[in-house]
C-alpha cells in the first residue's frame, strides 16, 4: 500500500490539476497492490477458457490501453477506445492523459499482464511504470465493456485514473 501511496504521490506531483463537471459513479473498478501469489491466480484465471472464450486478450487490452492513453490520441479514435456515453469521459481522459505525460507517465508505462473477462466486462490487470521508481511498478486493476462486439476501456476507468490527480474526483 505503501509503494501505490508514493507511486500515486509522484504522479500527482507532476500532474497538471484539472476538473470535470460531471463525473459518472461505478464502483465496480478498485486499484490494487497484488502480491505475487494473486498474480499468480490472475495469471491462471486469464488463461482459462473464460479469457479465452472472448476476442479480448493480453495483447488486444495493451493495445486499447496505449491508444485511450496517448495524448496524440484524436477525439475520433477515442471514441473507439473507450466508453465515452457520459459525455464527460472524453475531455477527463484528454486532461488525465496530458497531466500524466508531463509527468512522464506516458502510454508506455502501462502493461497488460492478465484478462479476465466475464460476459461483456473484463477485469485486466495492468503494471503500471513509475518513472520515479522503475523497479517497483504497481498493479491496477481496470475494467474494459463489451459494447455492440468491440472492447472498449470504461468510462469509470478515465474516473478512476483522473481521481488520482490533482483536483481529481
Amino acid at each position: 500500500m505503501t509503494l501505490r501511496k508514493s507511486v500515486a504521490a509522484a504522479l500527482l506531483a507532476g500532474a497538471a490539476v484539472f476538473s470535470v463537471a460531471a463525473c459518472s459513479s461505478d464502483d465496480d473498478t478498485t486499484s490494487t497492490t497484488t502480491t505475487s501469489a494473486s498474480a499468480s491466480a490472475s495469471a491462471e484465471a486469464s488463461t482459462s477458457g473464460e479469457a479465452q472464450a472472448t476476442d479480448l486478450d493480453v495483447a488486444s487490452a495493451q493495445t486499447i490501453l496505449r491508444t485511450a492513453l496517448n495524448p496524440d490520441t484524436s477525439s475520433e479514435q477515442l471514441d473507439t477506445v473507450v466508453d465515452t456515453s457520459n459525455p464527460a469521459t472524453k475531455p477527463a481522459l484528454q486532461a488525465y492523459n496530458k497531466g500524466a505525460s508531463a509527468a512522464g507517465y506516458g502510454p508506455e508505462v502501462y502493461e497488460v499482464k492478465t484478462v479476465k473477462a466475464d460476459g461483456d466486462k473484463a477485469t485486466v490487470t495492468v503494471a503500471v511504470t513509475s518513472p520515479h521508481a522503475p523497479d517497483h511498478p504497481v498493479d491496477l486493476d481496470l475494467t474494459y465493456v463489451n459494447i455492440d462486439g468491440t472492447w472498449k476501456l470504461s468510462g469509470s476507468v478515465v474516473e478512476q485514473l483522473s481521481s488520482m490527480m490533482p483536483g481529481g474526483h
